[in-house]
């Protein structure tokens, strides 16, 4: 095993990686940020529910939707703080 990370809850659904960033989905509410090498955490996001979909990467863009109704669009180029797209 090269590494692994522990949610606070289920993942129901596939991470995704892009440019070295592996995205993942948690039933505890966040979208992962993970350095792909060393599986360490580069940020998080809390939404206001669980979140079973998959993130997706396109054109500088993370995108996932969430239990909450809402879909959070994260800019892919300052995503080392967690800000949402504007």
């Amino acid at each position: 095993m090269y590494w692994s990370y522990t949610t606070g809850g289920v993942i129901d659904s596939s991470p995704t990686v892009a440019e070295g960033v592996v995205y993942v989905a948690s039933q505890d509410h966040s979208l992962y940020a993970l350095s792909a090498q060393a599986g360490e955490k580069l940020w998080s996001y809390v939404t206001g529910g669980g979140i079973i979909s998959s993130p997706v990467v396109a054109n500088g863009v993370v995108y996932v939707g969430s239990n909450d109704h809402n879909l959070y669009a994260f800019n892919q180029m300052t995503i080392s703080s967690g800000e949402k797209r504007r």
